[in-house]
């Protein structure tokens, strides 16, 4: 990696993916969908691209637009609509060959008219509400009146069921309570039920609960090798980051005792303090909340942010860290050395989830994909 020469970029390791791909693959019987929401959480549309390579043919987004650039990139396999869509968007869905999540008569109404105008039988899953309080019909409203006009219809076939658990990092009791209302809701109907698709399991879910996982189980972060309930919780079955973020050095300088450091002078020196500018700031994904909070690794060994994270730099002290020079890489994100720094760790100083450092980081656009030793820049 010693070559590359971006000012910061993101390192995605297809070693590591592959591995976990089939870790996630023993643990269950059940079909598995990678959902690749906000550009597979962060690791860019190439990743989505080795998921394919690595036998994934059904894959989860949140639009209508995501799953037209996948269509686009040349994606062949299965893609499910997952977040719902706008009724102007309903040909779009015919025309790329999507499966829909309804969640809303609108949406039903919206098929069923561009079904009929093309000629075409458009398949679907219903998507029930069991107690995340967001997207899908309650239970309730699935009643033989509905039943009459969407469950046997001429222009769309019912393909699949899915719930959506709210708690399942957090709250295994309230898991089980939806997980219970769902199976209840599944037995209402269980002349049809047989030939659906039932599935409910996010990654946290499908990690902590194999009783639940069905048919399908939808895998987000889990494929990323990042845990899903951060940091102060082990990752189960082996998994292993795939994703490192790397940034070079931009100057060297050794500061006064009583120097500020940065917008605001939110850190003063307080003895004659050796500093690197690195080459990576909020405009690259680092919350500006990490100033004076985050480490990075620099020959191996953490150096702390001091002064506010800028757009596009941040400042760390290397005092008793030698032959530290202009260009030099630093490792913002992985491991260098036997030292480490994680998503998980990233997003506890930040006080938000891994998914959230995810998908920031993902605004960094230069991206190397390697296996072994073997690297190709994107």
């Amino acid at each position: 990696m010693e070559n590359i020469l971006f000012p910061c970029w993101m390192e995605i390791n297809a070693h590591n993916l592959r591995h976990n791909v089939e870790a996630l693959k023993n643990w269950t019987s059940s079909s598995l969908m990678a959902v690749v929401k906000s550009e597979a959480y962060g690791h860019g549309w190439e990743a989505i691209n080795l998921l394919y390579n690595f036998g994934l043919k059904k894959f989860g987004v949140a639009s209508v637009e995501e799953a037209h650039e996948l269509r686009k990139r040349g994606l062949k396999g299965d893609i499910y609509l997952l977040g719902g869509f706008f009724t102007e968007e309903a040909e779009m869905i015919v025309e790329d060959q999507l499966t829909p999540v309804v969640s809303s008569e609108k949406e039903l109404q919206a098929l069923e008219r561009v079904a009929e105008k093309a000629g075409k039988i458009i398949p679907f899953h219903l998507k029930v509400d069991t107690g995340m309080g967001r997207m899908g019909f309650l239970p309730q409203e699935i009643n033989e009146e509905w039943w009459e006009k969407w469950g046997i219809n001429h222009h769309l076939t019912l393909r699949g069921v899915m719930t959506h658990f709210a708690s399942a990092e957090s709250d295994p009791t309230y898991t089980r309570f939806q997980f219970n209302r769902f199976l209840s809701f599944l037995h209402q109907f269980p002349e049809n039920n047989s030939s659906w698709e039932k599935h409910c399991c996010n990654s946290a879910a499908f990690l902590s609960f194999p009783e639940m996982h069905l048919d399908l189980s939808r895998v987000g972060i889990a494929w990323w090798g990042v845990s899903p309930w951060g940091k102060g919780s082990d990752l189960p079955l082996d998994l292993k980051p795939v994703m490192r973020i790397k940034a070079r050095v931009k100057q060297v300088k050794t500061l006064p005792s009583g120097s500020r450091i940065g917008y605001g002078g939110t850190f003063t020196t307080s003895r004659e303090t050796k500093i690197a500018i690195i080459s990576i700031g909020y405009s690259q994904g680092l919350f500006r909340n990490l100033s004076n909070r985050m480490e990075v690794l620099v020959k191996g060994r953490r150096a702390p942010s001091r002064g506010n994270i800028s757009m596009d730099q941040m400042t760390v002290e290397i005092t008793g860290i030698d032959g530290v020079e202009k260009g030099d890489i630093v490792t913002v994100v992985g491991k260098e050395e036997g030292e480490e720094i994680t998503i998980e760790e990233i997003a506890n100083r930040a006080n938000v989830i891994p998914h959230e450092v995810l998908c920031s980081l993902g605004k960094i656009k230069n991206r190397v994909i390697y296996e072994n030793h073997c690297s190709v820049a994107k």
